[in-house]
């Protein structure tokens, strides 16, 4: 496989491509008072980490082409995969097949004249239940808990909505957990 060039990559290699002064100018460049003949090994390990990062000649890059090949990638990273966009259709077909199924037992049930107004409502509510077009994800603000405040606390000024009191080490602890989880898996992988 191929090596995937950066954005400053790209642009260096088109002006490789489009331009032969360039080119020229980039191989002439190439030889210059920063490169040296030493063998890597030769040196000890502190100078050659300091002239990696100070021994080096800028190239000459045209910054303009490299940012539009940066823009580029940000456009291609944007767009859905065609696989994703695949399955959310699927997702979204599903849904849809469960709805109007939903819908046609609905009928059936408040069409029915021999059961009652309440055992109605719960066929209902069964049906939307089942086919789990009945739960919308509430939107839940996480107020994180001062020390000595218990789990029981007055609504706070600007929340609206459903809201929920958390200790400020739930996070780390259920980071930790996952961790946890995610080696575990990893180690019955292996086995």
């Amino acid at each position: 496989a191929l090596p995937i060039l950066d954005p400053e990559g790209l642009a260096l290699g088109t002006a490789i491509a489009t331009s032969k002064k360039k080119k020229r100018d980039l191989i002439d460049g190439s030889f210059n008072r920063y490169t040296f003949n030493e063998e890597e090994d030769e040196l000890p390990d502190w100078f050659a980490n300091e002239e990696k990062k100070h021994r080096v000649k800028q190239v000459p890059l045209d910054r303009k082409m490299a940012d539009e090949y940066r823009q580029r990638w940000k456009e291609l990273n944007a767009r859905p995969i065609k696989k994703v966009a695949e399955a959310k259709a699927r997702k979204k077909r599903r849904m849809l097949k469960k709805q109007e199924q939903a819908r046609k037992k609905a009928e059936s049930v408040v069409n029915t004249v021999d059961i009652s107004e309440k055992e109605k409502a719960a066929q209902l509510r069964s049906i939307y239940k089942k086919a789990g077009l009945g739960k919308e994800k509430r939107e839940v603000t996480y107020l994180v808990a001062k020390k000595g405040v218990g789990p029981k606390v007055r609504r706070p000024a600007g929340v609206k909505g459903h809201f929920k009191v958390v200790d400020g080490r739930m996070k780390k602890d259920m980071r930790a957990q996952k961790r946890v989880d995610k080696r575990k898996k990893q180690t019955h992988k292996r086995k």
